[in-house]
């Protein structure tokens, strides 16, 4: 009779203690794959292109900067009111024309770094930036910005990808905006690409702010000439009415033989006027003759109210002159320095990831070293165990 074949039952448990048996009989697994991947971390960190990074900060400009724009005439509250008769397409009696506008011409610290805040941040603004280093003649640095194997789109999008912005935001207390910027190779040319960024930009802000107060000015002036154009046409219009009520009261005088005034100024009743023809004729076609005469005088503007006062504010427009060069809109509080080291590759951390990556390559080796020892012994002893 065959007896049964004693079968040890497997045990499926780990143990612990097995394992760092098997470590330790296999050490040269562990040690070999340790010294390869700090090797190859060593290499990688010492052929790997380094990339420098630096950073500039701006910041609000001092109110004091900002006085050469904003100029006590640039803030002037125009308030203009003039009375005629019937004006308005009113009938006679006085009605008022009150205008009133206020120049709004002041930019203060914060406006002022809001908007360049938006400009330095702008991607139209790097892009256009990004096209102006093209058209420079810098070999050194057109090849760390273009690549020949990509698109010009791609080369855009990677030049792009370089700035990055520490903003403090709208709603922010703090006032200072950091922009870093990451290239290639050299620690000198990021530094001068970011201070050359920050100066294009500044410059294209001052342009469009100069723009926008030119356009303020000129839309102000447009405004008062239409005022004082207006004022003309309703005096004119004025003059025209009272020369036709004096010739229509001439005409009433001489018919009933009033040549001269039939009254003088001790005959008037207070809060009373006589009708106009009590005047006198002669005296009447003298008043129309003299407005008719009025058109042929340069001084008849004084005759119009509040046109004189228009007229003196658009001299003072019309003669305004920043001087730009003593205006700073933000302050640079530090501006991009040469990097002391590259930021990427970090050497140390790289040889610290290779050492632990080495280390567990080794221990799975080490552990699948010695199951494969053990597997090839039992089958020694059993050969014919499956």
């Amino acid at each position: 009779m065959t007896e049964p074949m004693n079968h040890q039952p497997h045990d499926d448990e780990i143990d612990l203690f097995d394992l760092i048996d098997d470590i330790r009989d296999k050490w040269y697994w562990l040690l070999g794959s340790l010294v390869v991947g700090v090797a190859l971390a060593i290499a990688y960190a010492m052929t790997a292109t380094p990339q420098y990074q630096t950073e500039a900060t701006i910041t609000e400009a001092a109110p004091s900067e900002l006085l050469p724009f904003n100029q006590p005439a640039l803030r002037n509250k125009l308030t203009l009111a003039a009375s005629f008769k019937g004006t308005q397409g009113q009938g006679a009696g006085d009605e008022p024309v009150t205008l009133t506008d206020e120049a709004v011409f002041e930019l203060d610290a914060e406006s002022a770094f809001a908007s360049a805040r938006s400009v330095l941040r702008s991607a139209s603004t790097r892009k256009a930036f990004y096209n102006f280093l093209l058209s420079q003649a810098n070999d050194e640095l057109l090849a760390l910005i273009s690549s020949p194997m990509l698109t010009d789109e791609q080369n855009l999008a990677n030049f792009l990808k370089r700035f990055s912005f520490n903003d403090p935001g709208k709603n922010d207390s703090d006032t200072y905006l950091v922009i870093k910027f990451e290239l290639h190779s050299s620690a000198e040319l990021s530094r001068d690409v970011l201070n050359n960024y920050i100066a294009y930009a500044l410059i294209l802000h001052e342009e469009r702010l100069k723009n926008e107060f030119e356009r303020k000015v000129h839309a102000e002036l447009e405004l008062y000439q239409t005022w004082v154009d207006n004022f003309r046409r309703v005096y004119e219009s004025e003059k025209a009415r009272q020369i036709a009520r004096l010739e229509e009261a001439a005409q009433i005088a001489a018919s009933i033989g009033q040549k001269k005034p039939f009254y003088n100024t001790n005959d008037v009743v207070v809060s009373s006027e006589p009708p106009l023809y009590m005047m006198g004729e002669q005296a009447l076609r003298q008043e129309a003759e003299l407005l008719r005469k009025r058109s042929d005088s340069a001084s008849e503007d004084i005759f119009v109210s509040g046109l004189s006062m228009l007229k003196n504010y658009i001299s003072t427009l019309e003669t305004i002159e920043v001087d730009w060069s003593n205006v700073e809109l933000v302050e640079l509080d530090q501006p991009a320095l040469l990097p002391l080291k590259p930021v990427k590759p970090r050497k140390l951390l790289i040889v610290a990831l290779g050492a632990v990556g080495g280390t567990m390559l080794g221990l799975l080796a080490a552990l699948i070293a010695a199951a494969s020892a053990r597997h090839l012994r039992r089958n020694e002893r059993n050969p014919l165990h499956f």
